[in-house]
């Protein structure tokens, strides 16, 4: 069901429906710019989104954000395609996080498997300790 929202570019109320909160108008401007970003990147290949931020006057945020969704897809000097970290957003050749965040990751992996062991170990010490009351299936309450 729609509802009416305010468009978080220009401020207009619009019938929102699903998705971001964006008017038509607002997305048709995104789309125009997308494709002029697309058809100036298909022009001059290889060209440094820096180059493409400067001549098109669009932000590099801009192009960055396209880049993130998977709209753009940006190629390095060795022609392979960049990709991003999926927990920071960083830049990267392969895989799926940079090596910052797989430290970061690995190290926390590391802590919760030594803390799980630990646990472990604790428990089996204490196995003796528990006791198990019978109860008398023919007893009523």
């Amino acid at each position: 069901m729609p509802e009416l929202k305010n468009c978080r570019r220009c401020n207009k109320v619009f019938s929102f429906v699903a998705g971001l909160p964006i008017c038509p108008s607002c997305t048709r401007e995104d789309e125009r710019i997308f494709d002029e970003v697309s058809m100036y990147i298909r022009d001059n290949p290889g060209v440094p989104l820096t180059v493409v931020s400067k001549e098109l006057k669009i932000s590099y945020d801009k192009l960055m954000k396209y880049v993130k969704e998977g709209r753009l897809q940006i190629r390095s000097e060795s022609g392979a395609f960049y990709k991003f970290c999926e927990k920071c957003g960083e830049m990267i050749m392969h895989g799926k996080f940079c090596k910052k965040c797989e430290r970061h990751i690995s190290t926390v992996l590391d802590v919760s498997k030594k803390s799980l062991q630990d646990k472990i170990m604790e428990s089996e010490r204490n196995k003796g300790d528990y006791r198990f009351l019978a109860h008398d299936k023919d007893e009523k309450k």
